[in-house]
C-alpha cells in the first residue's frame, strides 16, 4: 500500500513543508496496481498530518495528541503519571515512521503549557513514554482474539444479534456498561 511504503509523520511540520517546497529530496515514485507511476513529495507527510491536525481535512475534532492528553488529564490525579509513562501504540496507523517521537513531543508541549503553565524548569520532572512495539500493527486484533478465546464459554460476556435487536444499546448493561 502506498501509505505504508511512503508516508511518514513529520517531527516538525514547518521544516517538512519548507523541504517539500524548496527541494525534491522528499519526492518518491510509486507504481499503482494498474502500472501507472505517481510521484509523491509533500503528500508523504501531509496525509498523516491529519492525525494531529484534523482541520486540514475539514474535521472539527481534536488531533490524536490533544485527545490523548485530554483523556489522561480526565483520569484520577493519582493515576495520571502512570498513564503518561505507559502510552502503548497499537493498530496499523501507528506504524507511520515518526509518529511515536512526534506524539511524545506534542504531549510534552501540551503538558508544559496546560499543566505547568509554561514553567519549563518543572518539565524535567515530567516523564512521558511512548511504547511502540514492532508487532503493533495487528495488536488490537490479537488482543480481541485472545479475549474472545478466554471468554468463549462465559455466556454472560456475549450478546446475540437477537438480544441487540430486542434491546438495542441497553444490551450493554449486562456487561456493566451504563447506557442512557
Amino acid at each position: 500500500m502506498m501509505k505504508e511504503k511512503l508516508c511518514y509523520v513529520g517531527y516538525n511540520i514547518h521544516q517538512e513543508q519548507k523541504l517539500a517546497r524548496e527541494t525534491t529530496v522528499l519526492v518518491e515514485s510509486y507504481t499503482l496496481p494498474d502500472g501507472r507511476i505517481v510521484k509523491l513529495g509533500g503528500e508523504r507527510f501531509e496525509a498523516p498530518e491529519a492525525l494531529f491536525q484534523p482541520h486540514l481535512i475539514d474535521l472539527e475534532c481534536c488531533g490524536v495528541a490533544e485527545l490523548l492528553f485530554r483523556t489522561i488529564q480526565a483520569a484520577d490525579i493519582d493515576t495520571r503519571s502512570e498513564f503518561y509513562r505507559h502510552i502503548v501504540l497499537s493498530g496499523g496507523t501507528t506504524m507511520y515512521p515518526g509518529l511515536p517521537s512526534r506524539l511524545e513531543r506534542e504531549m510534552k508541549q501540551l503538558y508544559l503549557w496546560r499543566v505547568l503553565l509554561g514553567k519549563t524548569e518543572n518539565l524535567s520532572k515530567f516523564k512521558v513514554r511512548i511504547e511502540d512495539p514492532p508487532r503493533r500493527k495487528h495488536m488490537v486484533f490479537l488482543g480481541g482474539a485472545v479475549l474472545a478465546d478466554i471468554m468463549k464459554d462465559k455466556d454472560s460476556f456475549w450478546m446475540s444479534r437477537a438480544e441487540y435487536q430486542e434491546k438495542g444499546l441497553k444490551v450493554l448493561e449486562k456487561l456493566g456498561v451504563k447506557v442512557q
